[in-house]
């Protein structure tokens, strides 16, 4: 599934184009709707975007049962841990490679009662298009990335086979390279408060 995440990260932010033929099990690419090149957002900075992006996972577990919450490891003992919850990752300004970076942080959903991921995943989907937040056009019910108004993503999806164990990946905007290396570590779980 790690490996599956770090794709997601390469394709959330290079802004590749879109899903051709993938099945479930493969990984998906993130429609950004921008072939020109990301643009670098000078007022972004790693700090503040890794404090939006835990914002928006913090507030899409409000409404859900006080028992779930998001964690580097997973319900499932044989799905492993995700090693590093957070990576910036270079993104480009007009195909100028490496001029800044996004931040992108990956968890496991946990505490769902088993055999009610199905139902988990419709809910946050569902809270996150209340929200005014757009669902991509290829997005199906194992795969479901959104996009903020401010330029976020968030990817709810089922990990591959027959596990169905539900895990998320957000990403940022691109801020400019010069602005990154924050010392605060991600936290390894996010709870309801």
């Amino acid at each position: 599934m790690l490996g599956i995440a770090l794709l997601t990260a390469v394709a959330l932010v290079s802004g590749c184009g879109n899903d051709h033929g993938n099945t479930h099990d493969s990984p998906r690419i993130i429609d950004t709707g921008n072939s020109g090149g990301t643009k670098v957002d000078p007022s972004l900075t790693e700090s503040t975007a890794r404090d939006r992006l835990n914002t928006y996972l913090l507030d899409s577990l409000q409404g859900l049962s006080p028992g779930l919450s998001y964690s580097i490891t997973s319900d499932n003992h044989y799905l492993g841990v995700m090693h590093t919850p957070s990576l910036r990752v270079p993104c480009d300004d007009d195909g100028q490679h490496g001029s800044g970076s996004v931040l992108q942080v990956s968890y496991w959903f946990v505490g769902v009662p088993k055999g009610q991921n199905a139902q988990y995943f419709e809910q946050i989907r569902s809270a996150w298009t209340a929200r005014g937040w757009t669902l991509q056009k290829d997005a199906d019910e194992r795969w479901a990335p959104v996009h903020t108004p401010d330029g976020y993503v968030l990817v709810l999806q089922y990990a591959p086979s027959q596990d169905q164990s539900l895990s998320v990946t957000a990403g940022s905007p691109c801020f400019p390279k010069a602005v990154g290396d924050t010392t605060a570590p991600q936290p390894t779980e996010i709870k309801r408060p």
